[in-house]
């Protein structure tokens, strides 16, 4: 037993040694911005908003605004390409890029879910944006459940496809504490960026939309490159960071939560497993419905056309 926890302990110390040398080595893969940035352009407009640049893209026009948030190291891009088989809603669409990812800035001070939902929130209400439906994916649903509880007076209604909602517990809480998530990360975004600069960046594109196919022309619209600029690789370490206790905040406000949240997971996310995440937050909040889709993965939302335009109607008739 001793020598079994020994081991144990000598691993753990391994690999945190292992995982601090790869903090360094992360940014030794950034690209220039500009290089970056010149092969994928910003395709909407960009404001100031508290003191940031902040980018969005507007897309229709009717009765309903519609809030899209994307996810950990991507950017708008990828909610636009993800809606572009979405049926016609009568709804304004807008897209929004989080502070520190495709061309919405953020400094190196702590940007929890609630600050990301503050300046996602200033930008939509710079561009008059009202009665709002938030859609968020993975870390973006974080930031939608943190607008919804902080400002319920925007909010008609959320969808969290593929969420991040639920506060780590279990082994995922002890190695959250232990700080090896954080280096687990780190591990792999520096094997991501080598891959990236080598060619094979569609080998971790495919891992995160199996057991689907990654869509055809998606790795061009929605710019790997945008991914490998230093200052999104810092931007998404400032999210594993803050992730936990941004959890634990947003936590706390789901039993006061009364505006209609629609769940949609992946049965085969192996990124965030739809038991401990999807099932446990639909157990939480009083107005919420799941719905657990067989054979997706993590990247729920290019597959979940029917879902979301049924969760979205279901939104805009709750009363």
């Amino acid at each position: 037993m001793a020598s079994s926890i020994i081991s144990r302990r000598n691993f753990g110390l391994g690999l945190i040694a292992h995982g601090m040398a790869a903090c360094d080595r992360v940014e030794n893969y950034a690209i220039p911005n500009k290089f970056a940035e010149k092969k994928v352009p910003a395709v909407g407009t960009i404001l100031n908003v508290n003191g940031f640049r902040s980018h969005g893209y507007v897309e229709g026009d009717g009765s309903q605004d519609i809030v899209f948030i994307h996810g950990a190291f991507i950017n708008l891009r990828d909610w636009v390409f993800a809606t572009r088989l979405l049926s016609k809603l009568d709804s304004r669409l807008i897209y929004i890029d989080r502070p520190g990812f495709g061309y919405s800035e953020r400094d190196e001070s702590k940007w929890d879910a609630e600050r990301q939902a503050v300046q996602a929130r200033s930008y939509v209400k710079n561009i008059h944006g009202k009665n709002l439906i938030l859609v968020g994916h993975s870390w973006g649903a974080s930031v939608a459940m943190a607008w919804a509880s902080k400002f319920p007076e925007d909010v008609k209604g959320v969808v969290s496809i593929a969420g991040l909602n639920m506060p780590f517990s279990g082994v995922s809480k002890l190695a959250n504490d232990m700080g090896l998530l954080r280096i687990a990360y780190e591990l792999y975004f520096s094997s991501v960026a080598k891959r990236a600069e080598s060619g094979s960046i569609e080998k971790f594109a495919a891992r995160m939309f199996q057991p689907q196919d990654i869509p055809t022309g998606y790795l061009d619209y929605v710019g790997s490159d945008l991914s490998r600029r230093r200052s999104t690789i810092k931007a998404n370490k400032g999210d594993v960071l803050v992730a936990s206790q941004a959890l634990k905040q947003n936590f706390a406000s789901y039993g006061r939560i009364e505006m209609p949240v629609e769940i949609i997971h992946g049965k085969e996310d192996f990124l965030l497993p739809f038991k401990s995440q999807a099932v446990a937050f639909n157990e939480v909040i009083p107005n919420s419905r799941l719905h657990i889709l067989p054979n997706v993965g993590h990247m729920a939302h290019h597959f979940a056309f029917k879902e979301l335009s049924n969760s979205i109607r279901y939104i805009r008739n709750f009363s």
